[in-house]
């Protein structure tokens, strides 16, 4: 099984690499966001890139974007290039392949989001470190870590099941774009339509709970949800039918 989930994992970062090699597949807007993110930005903010906490939600809002601009193209690209019937007469299991292609775009997307942090980290030393080295506090470090990784892993489950049921990339995109706009907006929205009166409780009450147990709630609430939409498309992943579809 392992061994399985390891070469649908190989294959998908063949074609990641190609895309990243290639400027008009990706690698251009790849390289420029990298400049961006890991080499202007550390040098126009110094140590308040480091030191700020919008960097707990910055780094897995990265990384689940780079996750979001490959997984819809996991299914249902193979679907429109022809070659999903191929890689489903394989002696690959079925769970085997989906878990590959989500293990796959999550190791993109949380890669891509550490080595930006790690280019960062250089470039902020480099241009700001005369008064000594500037790191991330160990504890926040590593809560960004995990954030990244949930995060991706959340994303790539949502993607991949949206892959599922779409006949073609475009559509794939279009649907993951409304799900994402759902998920990032739906809760401001919900938020704003309280009450002054209940919004002023609701963050008083969060100031009282600590940022430790909120980070614990949010690892909880991550690692349900990707487990609830994985199981799905586990659930869903079925070779007679997607070959029928």
């Amino acid at each position: 099984m392992i061994h399985d989930i390891w070469t649908v994992v190989w294959k998908e970062w063949q074609e990641f690499r190609d895309q990243l090699l290639s400027l008009r597949r990706g690698g251009l807007s790849a390289l420029i966001l990298a400049l961006i993110l890991g080499v202007v930005a550390p040098v126009q903010l110094g140590a308040e890139w480091v030191e700020s906490r919008l960097i707990i939600g910055y780094w897995p809002f990265l990384a689940a974007t780079m996750v979001s601009s490959l997984i819809a193209d996991s299914v249902a690209g193979e679907r429109e290039r022809h070659t999903l019937e191929t890689l489903l007469a394989s002696r690959l299991s079925d769970s085997a392949i989906l878990i590959g292609k989500i293990i796959a775009a999550v190791m993109y997307g949380v890669g891509f989001a550490v080595a930006n942090l790690a280019i960062g980290l250089i470039a902020v030393n480099v241009a700001h470190g005369e008064n000594g080295l500037i790191l991330f506090a160990p504890q926040r470090f590593m809560v960004t870590i995990v954030f990244t990784i949930l995060a991706s892993l959340l994303m790539a489950g949502i993607g991949v099941f949206i892959s599922l049921r779409a006949s073609t990339v475009k559509q794939a995109q279009q649907a993951f774009g409304i799900a994402i706009i759902v998920l990032t907006m739906g809760p401001l929205l919900l938020f704003n339509a309280l009450s002054y009166e209940t919004r002023t409780a609701f963050i008083a009450r969060l100031g009282r709970v600590g940022e430790t147990r909120i980070e614990a709630y949010v690892v909880a609430g991550l690692f349900v949800l990707s487990a609830i939409v994985i199981a799905g498309a586990l659930a869903r992943f079925k070779r007679g039918k997607l070959v029928f579809d």
